[in-house]
């Protein structure tokens, strides 16, 4: 009889911890299926993330759109081919292009406006990238990869023209300037590690 009674009562304590017990169990599973696919969402956040701001990149190509394109085209039949160019373009010679009497789109001086606006509109491009990069909206390594010779070597060739415009306004290509001395100072590492002298075992020994 006293058998019976204690099984009774263990019956009757494991009913009432079966309970709360499971309740328990529920809250726990619960939550740790919400923060699965909490985690998942944030991945999922983070993938799409990545694949947006690479998008965004792959937009700062010359090729991109029509209008960058002719920006560059325009450029290029005025002073020849950027890549050719050592050093900066002085800002005479870029007045004096700019200032021509003959030529397509003249403005009402007889000045070549279309040029003018080309190079304003392929600086305001590397700007406009450079603060994306700032900002976090696009990817500095997929830029870099893409177009950082062009970048630098536009701002080599266009360093007169970008002082003038920033004697007058020290904020405009801020971003800009500041992108292209951390992509030349990038460029200089890769070089060097790409020309490291091959120790023969000879040398090493």
């Amino acid at each position: 009889m006293e058998a019976e009674i204690v099984s009774v009562d263990s019956l009757d304590v494991f009913l009432h911890l079966a309970g709360p017990l499971a309740i328990l169990t529920g809250v726990f599973v619960s939550a740790l299926m919400i923060f699965r696919q909490m985690r998942l969402n944030y991945v999922l956040a983070q993938e799409n993330y990545k694949i947006a701001i690479r998008s965004k990149s792959l937009s700062y190509s010359l090729y991109s759109n029509e209008h960058l394109r002719d920006a560059r085209i325009k450029v290029e039949q005025v002073f020849g081919p950027m890549f050719a160019i050592k050093e900066a373009i002085p800002m005479a010679e870029i007045n004096e292009k700019i200032k021509r009497s003959s030529g397509d789109a003249k403005g009402r001086h007889g000045n070549d406006t279309e040029l003018y606006a080309s190079i304003l509109t392929l600086l305001a491009h590397w700007e406009n990238m450079a603060l994306s990069i700032d900002a976090g909206l696009a990817d500095d390594d997929v830029c870099f990869e893409m177009v950082a010779s062009t970048l630098i070597q536009h701002v080599k060739i266009f360093r007169n023209f970008i002082e003038e415009r920033r004697a007058r306004n020290p904020r405009i290509y801020d971003h800009l300037m500041g992108l292209r001395r951390r992509w030349e100072e990038r460029l200089i590492r890769i070089q060097r590690s790409n020309f490291q002298p091959i120790l023969t075992a000879e040398k090493q020994s």
